[in-house]
């Protein structure tokens, strides 16, 4: 596991047998393009204060348990992020809601 933080130094704290890699090698196995969507999750704003308790299944949770100390992003802001893309991707859900809310 590595450790991209949003001054691009990795952590120099020994995590038992974590390797830790250089950026440089991080961004050229990852393609290049892990940084600045980063830095856009970090940089998301989330208005809003309400609060859902949802299930995340154990594949998922292991991915969201680092993802903050890892990267410095926060669970919420990735999750809101994933939510926001996915609707983007995919105009037709809303749509569809809309359209159910009207007959009901």
């Amino acid at each position: 596991m590595s450790n991209f933080r949003p001054n691009g130094t990795p952590s120099t704290q020994k995590q038992g047998k974590e390797r830790k890699l250089p950026i440089t090698k991080l961004t050229k196995a990852n393609g290049g393009n892990i940084i600045p969507v980063l830095e856009q999750l970090r940089d998301l704003e989330i208005e809003g204060d309400k609060k859902r308790l949802i299930k995340i299944d154990k594949k998922n949770e292991e991915i969201l348990k680092v993802m903050y100390p890892v990267f410095s992003v926060d669970v919420t802001r990735f999750i809101n992020f994933l939510l926001t893309n996915f609707f983007q991707n995919h105009p037709e859900l809303i749509e569809e809601i809309r359209k159910s809310l009207k007959k009901i």
